[in-house]
């Protein structure tokens, strides 16, 4: 057992409202005492935190570059998991420090996707941070995903599949590690809980759902659904004439970084021996 009893999760929007949930869980189960849902003020009183803290989830509000705001929202918390968005992610520093300040034994970064510690351009600022994040907060626990499997099918990368039409980077082939938000959830509740802080702070999680490549992904679709694709392989110098001419072009970034280096590494499911996540084509196509 960790003895982490209080969490915070800074952000709760895409990923981390369900990491709430998994908590509420494990607060019913007897196995945490206190959860609690830290946000800017303006988020404060939207209807999810609302739903949230006639659950028994606690509330604060602070900016996120407020450090002693942060601090006294944060104060007695065990577990400080942040999930804010990219565009907001040099706040994290902000967050640490006043995770530190709080007494907090463990700093979560907002992660969640594909390692960060090589990556360069658009995501590399969240690899740039780990060592900054290390300095001036509480040992920190890197989670590392994959693409989320329940919401990376979407039209902003071409991979929407019930249009019929979808287009993907190099020659489809390559591996990808995928999970959903449900199954991070469940992996990081369980985890964060049961298993000995020594292995968690200043440590590397790395979840993997389903290791499939889009090439397998469409076929099993098409398998199951009786669609035929219409599948555009583009080659990875031309996402990189893409990213050239836009910095920010998110489609061809995440499309060459698919193609390249789309696995997490080794996985540390075993952490977790119930965990069994649920397959990508299970939740593109469920069997009916």
């Amino acid at each position: 057992m960790s003895g982490f009893k209080k969490f915070a999760i800074v952000g709760a929007g895409n990923i981390g409202a369900f990491i709430v949930e998994e908590l509420l869980k494990q607060k019913t189960a007897g196995a945490i005492d206190d959860v609690t849902i830290v946000t800017r003020p303006e988020s404060r009183d939207k209807e999810q935190n609302k739903a949230f803290a006639a659950r028994g989830v606690h509330i604060r509000a602070a900016e996120y570059t407020d450090v002693p705001a942060l601090t006294l929202a944060l104060t007695g918390t065990h577990v400080v998991i942040s999930t804010i968005s990219f565009m907001a992610i040099d706040a994290q520093v902000h967050i640490a420090q006043a995770a530190k300040a709080a007494g907090a034994s463990l700093f979560v970064p907002s992660e969640f996707g594909g390692p960060t510690d090589s990556q360069k351009g658009l995501f590399g600022a969240k690899g740039g941070l780990h060592a900054k994040l290390r300095e001036v907060g509480p040992p920190q626990l890197l989670v590392y995903t994959g693409p989320f499997a329940d919401s990376s099918f979407e039209g902003f990368v071409n991979l929407d599949v019930k249009s019929g039409k979808v287009a993907v980077g190099g020659d489809g082939k390559a591996p990808i590690s995928w999970t959903s938000r449900t199954d991070i959830a469940r992996f990081l509740a369980y985890v964060l809980t049961n298993t000995p802080a020594s292995r968690l702070q200043n440590q590397v999680l790395r979840l993997e759902g389903d290791r499939v490549s889009f090439n397998e992904v469409f076929r099993a679709y098409e398998q199951r659904t009786g669609t035929k694709l219409d599948v555009t392989y583009r080659t990875v110098d031309s996402l990189r004439a893409k990213l050239a001419e836009n910095a920010y072009d998110f489609d061809a970034h995440l499309h060459i970084l698919w193609a390249t280096d789309g696995l997490v590494g080794e996985p540390d499911n075993g952490l977790y021996p119930q965990w069994n996540p649920t397959k990508v084509i299970d939740i593109l196509a469920p069997k009916k």
